[in-house]
């Protein structure tokens, strides 16, 4: 099977990662970080990794997941809500595990929203193949 673990499949790769310090969140709707997949036929996967530090209470800012599932059809799925109180987010819920899309398709997470006040900072990762 190969370098391949897991019966053959190819392991995931950091694709995008934001810096360490994170992307403060800003009174606008930014793309955060994205991956576009091969264009190579073949489906590919993805999954998303991280959390938000939100240091003053927040009014606005939600962040989103972008991209065209296998079917074609356009998918968005929210990551973190808009105004989120003070703390440590993870990942909503919402998005859990491994996600296919169709070839050179792009994921993006993206700032849905403006944050209108407050002060947060967003770590995200794409792992892909």
């Amino acid at each position: 099977m190969g370098d391949f673990p897991f019966g053959g499949v190819p392991a995931l790769q950091l694709q995008a990662a934001t810096p360490v310090a994170g992307v403060a969140l800003v009174n606008g709707t930014p793309t955060i970080l994205s991956w576009t997949a091969p264009n190579d036929g073949k489906l590919h996967r993805f999954e998303l990794f991280g959390g938000e530090s939100v240091s003053v209470t927040q009014v606005g800012g939600l962040i989103n997941t972008t991209f065209t599932a296998p079917d074609g059809s356009a998918q968005t799925i929210g990551l973190f809500g808009p105004s989120l109180a003070v703390g440590y987010w993870l990942i909503s819920n919402y998005y859990q595990g491994i996600s296919l899309i169709q070839p050179g398709s792009t994921v993006s997470i993206v700032q849905a929203t403006a944050q209108t006040s407050g002060t947060a900072k967003v770590y995200c990762e794409i792992w892909g193949s």
